[in-house]
């Protein structure tokens, strides 16, 4: 709590009043060498002094203030003073204690007196000391002073001899006891605080590592129900491939049978045609129908087509057929052919090498070029069916490692005849 300043100019006080901070108040303070800070000069109050609050640090446990009464006629009454204290939070600062007398007379010499802060616990609390000087001859007229004071406290232990200039032995006692106390309040207050604390982050993890548990189990609930599904639903008479452990890749067919750099690219599309590659697997045109178009791009398309073993027979097979359309430029074409040329000589697994070629087709005044036909059709529309199908038909992650497995091995047998294949996508596997 706050005293406000309450100030009467006593014109019957004779006596000259001084009280004020010595240099070495002020210099411990605020660190300045040689000053004074005084509240009364001379009977005249310095106002600027007493308005803003003094500022104790932790370090400073007691303040000395200096007093005197300048008596030049030894007739001049006598100047008394009393003093009150007060603080703004005794549980943490007590009041002030001066090693003075609550009331008494003012010193005619030069002296000092001393203020300590009984802090018992570590904080910022505002106090005040209220003094009221006046002549015993005239009572009623009075001059009082406010200082106010802001001490930040730390809980420290002060020495004993300190604390005998302020305080009787049982006075001590009662102060020491007053500390302990507070100090045992205080460590129950921060042990059941940290308590609290632990039990709520105790809770906090317990709670994410059951919702993580139940995550982790929704999910291989839902990964086991999925894959039994699966099982259901594919035919249990449709060949599934069995994973290899391992691939040596010595086992492959032999790569030094053939390269492409052997090859005479230089060819033109009408010496291709008419050259010995081509005069064996010509197809006579009309044993080749075709149907739907099964991919178009921007220089051909692939047609699902259907072939017969003989021009008298009824007996069919089903193949694909790969033709230009009227966009292809001649080098586009010789580029197919060149191709078609290279893939018939290689004998792979897992190449699709051409059957024959068809110089004319129906739809198309380019060649058509004959594949074998696969039951399951392109890759690329075998995921896309077996992902939206009705069925919903799940392809496992062994059959299209599976299949990643095969693609590979058509590819290091390319490699090593020093073949690139620039378009490689599930679009032109099969």
């Amino acid at each position: 709590m706050n005293i406000f300043l309450f100030i009467l100019f006593i014109n019957s006080i004779n006596a000259q009043l001084n009280l004020y901070l010595d240099s070495v108040s002020v210099e411990q303070l605020y660190d300045l060498n040689g000053h004074q800070l005084y509240y009364i000069n001379e009977n005249q109050i310095r106002q600027a002094a007493l308005e803003a609050a003094l500022v104790i640090s932790p370090d400073i446990h007691f303040l000395q203030l200096t007093w005197n009464q300048d008596r030049s006629d030894i007739n001049t009454p006598k100047l008394h003073y009393e003093y009150n204290t007060s603080s703004s939070n005794e549980q943490v600062l007590l009041r002030p204690v001066l090693n003075i007398a609550e009331q008494g007379i003012v010193p005619r010499k030069t002296s000092a007196f001393s203020i300590f802060f009984p802090c018992v616990s570590s904080q910022r609390v505002n106090c005040s000391i209220l003094f009221r000087f006046y002549n015993a001859t005239t009572n009623h007229s009075s001059m009082i002073i406010n200082l106010k004071l802001l001490k930040y406290c730390q809980d420290q232990t002060i020495n004993s001899s300190v604390l005998k200039q302020f305080y009787s032995t049982n006075q001590i006692n009662d102060y020491l006891l007053m500390k302990q106390s507070n100090y045992r309040d205080f460590a129950s207050t921060t042990l059941a605080t940290i308590l609290a604390y632990s039990l709520v982050i105790a809770i906090v993890v317990f709670l994410l590592v059951f919702c993580t548990a139940m995550s982790l189990f929704c999910l291989y609930r839902m990964t086991t129900t999925k894959h039994k599904k699966s099982e259901n639903l594919i035919d249990d008479n449709q060949d599934h491939p069995a994973l290899p452990m391992t691939f040596d890749m010595t086992t492959f067919e032999d790569v030094s049978l053939y390269s492409c750099t052997q090859y005479d690219f230089m060819k033109t599309a009408d010496e291709l045609l008419s050259s010995a590659t081509f005069a064996d697997c010509t197809i006579d045109p009309n044993r080749v129908t075709l149907h739907e178009i099964i991919m178009e791009g921007k220089f051909g398309c692939l047609f699902h087509c259907s072939l017969n073993d003989t021009l008298t027979t009824m007996s069919t097979q089903n193949i694909y057929g790969k033709t230009m359309n009227s966009s292809a430029t001649p080098v586009q074409l010789n580029d197919m052919l060149h191709d078609c040329c290279l893939f018939a000589t290689l004998k792979h697994s897992n190449i699709n090498n051409p059957l024959g070629i068809v110089y004319k087709n129906e739809l198309s005044p380019y060649p058509l070029i004959i594949y074998p036909y696969s039951n399951k059709g392109i890759l690329k529309r075998f995921i896309i069916q077996n992902r939206t199908s009705s069925r919903q038909q799940l392809l496992s992650t062994q059959e299209l490692v599976y299949m990643a497995i095969h693609i590979a091995k058509g590819l290091y047998f390319l490699h090593k005849r020093k073949m690139l294949m620039k378009d490689i996508g599930t679009r032109n596997c099969l």
